[in-house]
């Protein structure tokens, strides 16, 4: 007796490990394809959400498109240098409504004649996407399931260029591609279930106006100084955008303003998902005529803390931290 009881939960542990969608039996409702899970037939898992843009602040698009030029400096060893870089943000949801999801489950039980259909998350193993204009793309990657956040694209100098002249032209519209890789299960030849993948791709097409939202879009001088008083000094760090140290965890900086006593400090903390530009606001203002210091501390993904020393700033209404790689190029035209 106690052999069945253990044979009888031998099996249903099994039974539930299986539980998965079967890739093979799908129907689809309202646009929607909905994997009929093989084990339990009123579980249903929908294809991803289609990705959608965003909205911001005011109902604009949550979007920006930013172009910064930066002259080369004696303290980062690119002393002449001269570049352009571009930095395209786009807050991409993928989400269902209650409304949607309703009408899925009604329309289930119609279909069915299942009374109370269950939906479910369908496993994702990895996500792909890639952003085409005109004939250049953008491609990126990240394992699991897209969960729906803002994806920040670096653009080199040409495609900068490219686009910054597009958008003065006129509304400029792009596509945003994401394809998924779906974790299931289906019959094998000799009728026994196993692991299976398939795809689900989806488009989302984008349109730049500059002209409809031009807060969205900005050329910024790096480097360049201003005479007046300040509340706040913008922050950026390119060093996790382009992948410049994969060892790097975070860089944490600290600015400090001159004041009667203790200087007034305050810090702000770049990591791989935070935007690459970010403002320090200060409590008081002050003149930029008086240098500011700055001291960066890096984090290490194997845990190691380097604590920089304290630097003098003077005057820069942008504060690039971006730890910019020499390359030979460089070092010939020295």
């Amino acid at each position: 007796m106690k052999c069945l009881y253990a044979l009888a939960a031998v099996l249903l542990t099994a039974a539930t490990a299986l539980a998965a969608p079967n890739l093979d039996d799908y129907t689809d409702i309202n646009g929607v394809r909905l994997y009929r899970d093989q084990a339990k037939p009123a579980v249903f898992y929908p294809a991803p959400a289609p990705p959608a843009l965003a909205k911001g602040p005011a109902g604009l698009p949550a979007l920006s498109f930013e172009v910064f030029r930066y002259h080369g400096r004696k303290g980062t060893g690119d002393s002449g240098k001269f570049r352009i870089r571009g930095v395209l943000s786009l807050d991409i949801r993928r989400e269902r409504g209650k409304k949607e999801v309703k009408q899925l489950k009604s329309a289930l039980k119609k279909t069915f004649g299942i009374k109370y259909p269950k939906l479910r998350s369908i496993p994702v193993s990895a996500t792909r996407g890639r952003m085409l204009f005109s004939d250049i793309s953008l491609e990126w990657s990240r394992p699991g399931r897209w969960p729906g956040k803002r994806i920040i694209l670096p653009l080199d100098e040409q495609m900068s260029l490219i686009l910054w002249e597009a958008l003065e032209a006129g509304p400029t519209l792009l596509s945003v591609e994401m394809t998924e890789d779906l974790a299931g299960v289906k019959k094998t030849g000799d009728g026994e279930w196993g692991k299976a993948t398939g795809t689900h791709a989806a488009t989302l097409p984008v349109t730049l106006d500059m002209s409809a939202h031009p807060s969205l879009y900005r050329k910024t001088e790096l480097g360049g100084r201003m005479a007046m008083g300040y509340t706040g000094i913008d922050v950026l760090c390119f060093d996790f955008l382009e992948e410049l140290d994969p060892t790097l965890y975070s860089k944490i900086v600290e600015v400090a303003i001159p004041t009667p006593g203790t200087p007034l400090t305050e810090a702000i903390t770049f990591k791989e998902e935070s935007a690459p530009r970010q403002r320090i606001d200060f409590k008081l203002a002050k003149d930029l005529d008086t240098a500011y210091r700055v001291r960066i501390t890096r984090v290490y993904t194997d845990g190691r803390t380097e604590k920089g020393d304290w630097a003098k700033r003077e005057g820069e209404a942008m504060l690039d931290i971006t730890d910019y790689k020499i390359t030979e190029d460089d070092e010939d035209e020295e």
